[in-house]
């Protein structure tokens, strides 16, 4: 096996990693599900590890805030779970994007792409 011939195969392997590491933080990010409720329990939204509402839960109490509370509490509400799921994201892809050959391919894309 020559120089080419090893350093195609070692790509081979380093693209195999990468690959399997995206998966499994891929699959992580898709646990991550958090469900908060206005702080009077009017209402309660779930969000994705994107911040993305997946799941709306009004109550009698929220259809009776009017219109401008409700959309307040909302907004509030929403937010609320859009921080933590960010939080939550953040920990779960650290193992990941703490990893010094993670860091190292990220400065390099940013370098060829300035």
């Amino acid at each position: 096996m020559d120089y080419l011939d090893q350093w195609n195969e070692e790509q081979r392997r380093v693209a195999a990693t990468w690959r399997h590491k995206n998966h499994a933080l891929r699959q992580a990010l898709d646990q991550v599900t958090v469900r908060a409720s206005s702080r009077n329990g009017e209402l309660g939204v779930t969000v994705n590890a994107e911040g993305g509402v997946t799941d709306l839960r009004l109550t009698g109490q929220a259809l009776r805030l009017g219109e401008v509370q409700l959309g307040r509490v909302l907004l509030e509400t929403i937010q609320r779970a859009q921080a933590d799921a960010r939080r939550q994201a953040e920990a779960t892809a650290r193992p990941y994007t703490d990893d010094p050959d993670a860091a190292a391919a990220l400065r390099f894309i940013r370098e060829t792409l300035e």
